[in-house]
């Protein structure tokens, strides 16, 4: 009986830290002077890929891992190659931000320049029932999405980006980071593990939408830049 317990509250764990790497990601507001700015996220250099991965990449699948950033965590990420330029997988990571089948409502409270401050209610979440987050949002527009957590009821810290960079053969890398902490304290490989597989979810999600609304005379145009 207490085995059984004890593999119920594993099996609830996985399955909460499963539902919230469903949420975009960067931090709690005491932890604020932690995250980036836009000033320092727009300068970071764009998806690095390293022979292997480009590898894995042009065989279709997604390459998981983690990245150290400079304010000490270490994110999660999913890379992805997509047959679509950046402007559609743009469009399709807006889309997949707005399916989240968790999301009660999501709603604009700030909007200036490139910066977004948006409330996001999130239902039947295991354990956690329902959280309401007050995200920021930074936008580059096709290349990169960076966002933080201002408060939450619920969450310590999120954080992360979407990163897109252009190929040389008009399609377009996708990276998605996150970090997460839920304030339950659990292996950081196994929450790294949960992390993985919903990200790695999430760009395929997103390379469905956004291979099924390519252009075809645009995907393969001159992109901006290749992947170094």
């Amino acid at each position: 009986m207490k085995k059984s317990i004890q593999l119920l509250k594993k099996t609830t764990l996985l399955t909460a830290l499963a539902a919230m790497a469903q949420l975009p990601a960067l931090a709690d507001g005491a932890e604020m002077p932690k995250t980036l700015s836009l000033e320092e996220t727009k300068n970071e250099p764009l998806v690095t890929i390293s022979p292997a991965e480009k590898n894995k990449l042009g065989k279709g699948q997604v390459v998981i891992g983690t990245k150290d950033r400079p304010n000490g965590r270490r994110w999660v990420t999913a890379k992805i190659k997509i047959n679509a330029q950046p402007q559609v997988v743009w469009d399709a990571v807006h889309e997949e931000r707005k399916s989240d089948p968790d999301l009660a409502y999501s709603k604009v409270l700030e909007e200036k320049n490139n910066e977004k401050t948006i409330e996001q209610k999130f239902q039947l979440l295991p354990v956690i029932g329902t959280s309401v987050c007050v995200i920021k949002s930074n936008e580059i527009q096709n290349k990169r999405i960076d966002y933080y957590l201002l408060k939450s009821d619920r969450f310590k810290a999120v954080e992360g980006s979407w990163i897109l960079q252009p190929t040389e053969d008009g399609g377009t890398v996708l990276e998605l980071g996150s970090y997460i902490d839920i304030g339950v304290p659990a292996p950081r490989g196994f929450v790294e593990n949960i992390a993985g597989k919903k990200l790695e979810r999430r760009v395929s999600s997103v390379r469905r939408f956004a291979e099924a609304h390519a252009d075809k005379a645009i995907a393969h145009s001159k992109p901006e830049a290749q992947i170094k």
